[in-house]
């Protein structure tokens, strides 16, 4: 399959219209106040479950977690933002982040949604230093979001230790009844037994979105997906050529996106277009691809066991199916999709 490079310059097929740029984030609550994280840095989202401690550690880290076989400290941001401390009960969810060139991980007191913002709300703030723990607060008439640099505060607490007290580590910030301590080492466990099993197999879907083709739900990682895109009265470019599930190039933001018809590529019924059809650009950096949807359902926050424990055993190649709240949903595996050769362009 070859990079979408059928049009290299403007074309005048297509009247370009002025488009919001909008960017996907994980909304998070700490202390009553919500954060921001880009979604695409999302790595994974967990239950709070039993934590390693070395000898010694920063104030700012509760513990240590396991990602990709590879310790992982869990920063507290109350310590870091000057926040009272709480103590962290069962309800409390770690985040995997990417973190620059590696990976850090943050607990909160819960996971709110995964939101589109319109980058022109976000503004920067008063007396902020270049390397601010913000990159701004996104401000409309409901709700004010801190957008979090998780880089930048890495950074600080590596070139800052003096400013968090170090010294031996124990569960002082989380819930230590005994009965709590077996479920948080039972999930760790559970944890890492499905993770050995997923690295085997499949990728962690955790957090993602549904969207809807002819009344079929699918469900597709938000790691995967770049972008949403209101269809309206665009026009689609056929290219010469093609398979009939290959709509055409359509220009968004002076990029021409190759669309696919998943729900035909599946060999099944052809998608209309209609009033609500939004394209799903996915997140690729070799590829410009969107995928054509009827609408956008809902985001879906799903622990691991629940695809594992409730998938259907009929599965094609590029996805498998499960069970939620008595609804089949088709989770759309994209790098299979990605490397298909049915997808080449010639």
């Amino acid at each position: 399959m070859q990079k979408n490079n059928l049009v290299t310059k403007k074309n005048t097929l297509i009247e370009d219209e002025p488009q919001t740029i909008s960017e996907n984030y994980t909304l998070v609550e700490i202390d009553k106040r919500v954060y921001g994280f880009l979604a695409q840095d999302v790595l994974e989202i967990t239950k709070i479950s039993e934590l390693d401690y070395p000898d010694e550690m920063l104030s700012c880290v509760l513990g240590l977690i396991k990602y990709n076989q590879q310790p992982v400290g869990v920063f507290d941001l109350r310590d870091i933002f000057k926040l009272d401390r709480i103590i962290y009960d069962l309800s409390a969810k770690i985040l995997v982040l990417k973190s620059g060139e590696g990976v850090c991980s943050i607990i909160c007191d819960k996971v709110l949604d995964i939101k589109k913002l319109e980058v022109d709300k976000i503004h920067a703030l008063p007396y902020q230093k270049s390397q601010h723990f913000f990159n701004g607060l996104y401000i409309n008439e409901s709700e004010n979001i801190y957008i979090v640099n998780q880089a930048n505060i890495v950074k600080y607490v590596s070139q800052n230790p003096d400013k968090f007290e170090s010294g031996s580590k124990d569960m002082t910030y989380i819930i230590n009844d005994e009965e709590s301590k077996k479920i948080l080492r039972d999930r760790k466990n559970f944890i890492n037994k499905i993770s050995t099993e997923v690295q085997e197999t499949k990728p962690l879907y955790d957090m993602g979105v549904s969207f809807v083709i002819n009344n079929v739900k699918y469900y597709i990682n938000m790691n995967n997906v770049k972008e949403f895109f209101k269809v309206n009265n665009s026009k689609f470019i056929k290219v010469p050529y093609t398979n009939d599930y290959i709509l055409g190039l359509i220009n968004i933001k002076g990029d021409y996106i190759t669309v696919v018809d998943i729900r035909k590529f599946y060999n099944n019924s052809k998608t209309e277009i209609k009033e609500k059809s939004t394209i799903i650009i996915l997140n690729s950096t070799e590829f410009k691809i969107g995928i054509l949807a009827d609408g956008i359902c809902e985001s879906m926050n799903i622990d691991f066991d629940e695809i594992l424990q409730n998938k259907l055993q009929n599965q094609d190649a590029n996805s498998i199916e499960f069970v939620k709240d008595g609804e089949i949903y088709q989770v759309v595996d994209v790098e299979k999709l990605l490397n298909d050769e049915r997808l080449t362009i010639c």
